[in-house]
């Protein structure tokens, strides 16, 4: 029977003691990697505290987390960003303080050297009549042009437009109760505000003078029925700013509104309240310190004020309760819609303790 030589053999099982060392290290007792720990300790901190994901400098959600309304709690909605090289998207629902807001965020613009755009789209709106596709097209084209050169802002009253995330774009926008939105433009198409002029309002009044009694109270409006306070565009238009310009954001509302709740998660940085202006601010400056440090103060100067003085209606009769009951209950899918963004709101609010 052949021998292995003892000078070989001790070689041989010290080579096979240290492979097998290496197996049972690497394959079976396999250490977590510094990501895979990070993740852990991640997912621990999020049983605890039902928050976002967040790995590293990521600003993206990595996985579903506690769901409300249906729909996840967070995703990008509410993760902070850092740096400059990002395009702020105010896709702004009319009479929701947009141009409060326009004027905070030209200011801070100004002071970060943000590349502006604003209104460039589309000056002045009709709430029955906004042209989602012919807007979308030339908006998507011209956040590509701003990209290059960021940061940049755009601004406008359009529906929800998708851009490419190499191009870093940032969400925003403001909304308020439903009805008041509709009270709102309702007197200020008939009175207009301290920032319209006389020509503007006749205009206004010749350009619904078919659908629009100018003696009328909104009251009698909705009473009888009229387009110029309930048609369907303008019950669904809070819908259709977030849905976006896909068919079915106009033909089936109870998906225009999950579309919508999805797209403020995966997509908006914040979607503000104007009943909650301030904390509104105050989150953005946290969520965005490098575009929006300033604005609070910006906000509570007292140039500030009385400049956005001049953008309330010059007249507006408060509505009935029998008026106030009908239009809730066809606004019944805007309301889900609004009573989302307030919770998520107050979810933040609490977050960071404001």
């Amino acid at each position: 029977m052949y021998t292995v030589p003892r000078r070989v053999a001790l070689p041989l099982i010290s080579v096979l003691i240290a492979a097998t060392i290496f197996f049972t290290i690497t394959y079976i007792l396999k250490p977590e990697s510094t990501l895979e720990i990070e993740v852990k300790s991640t997912n621990e901190e999020i049983s605890k505290k039902g928050s976002r994901l967040i790995i590293g400098n990521s600003t993206e959600s990595s996985q579903k987390l506690t769901e409300q309304h249906g729909t996840t709690l967070y995703k990008k909605y509410g993760v902070p960003i850092t740096g400059l090289n990002h395009t702020i998207i105010y896709n702004k629902m009319p009479k929701c303080g947009s141009r409060t807001m326009d004027m905070l965020l030209i200011s801070n613009a100004k002071r970060f050297h943000v590349k502006l755009d604003h209104n460039q789209v589309h000056r002045g709106y009709d709430l029955d009549v906004i042209d989602p596709k012919g807007k979308e097209e030339f908006a998507i084209k011209r956040v590509q042009q701003l990209a290059a050169h960021p940061p940049a802002l755009f601004s406008d009253h359009i529906f929800y437009f998708p851009v490419e995330k190499s191009n870093n774009p940032v969400y925003i926008n403001m909304i308020r109760d439903p009805i008041e939105v509709l009270v709102s433009d309702y007197y200020f198409t008939q009175h207009g505000d301290g920032a319209v002029g006389p020509r503007t309002i006749r205009r206004n009044q010749r350009k619904y003078a078919e659908d629009m009694k100018m003696n009328e109270t909104f009251d009698q409006c909705v009473l009888k029925e009229r387009k110029a306070c309930i048609s369907e565009g303008r019950l669904s238009l809070m819908l259709k700013f977030f849905c976006g310009t896909h068919p079915k954001c106009s033909t089936d509302l109870k998906w225009s509104l999950n579309e919508a709740k999805r797209r403020v998660e995966e997509e908006y940085l914040i979607v503000g309240l104007l009943e909650d202006y301030e904390a509104t601010f105050r989150l953005m400056e946290i969520l965005a310190p490098s575009l929006f440090k300033g604005i609070v103060t910006d906000y509570k100067a007292d140039i500030r004020k009385k400049e956005s003085e001049k953008y309330q209606t010059n007249f507006k009769k408060p509505i009935s309760a029998e008026v106030r009951a009908i239009l809730r209950e066809k606004l019944d899918l805007t309301y889900q819609f609004y009573d989302f963004v307030k919770t998520k709101l107050e979810l933040l609010k609490k977050e960071y303790d404001i």
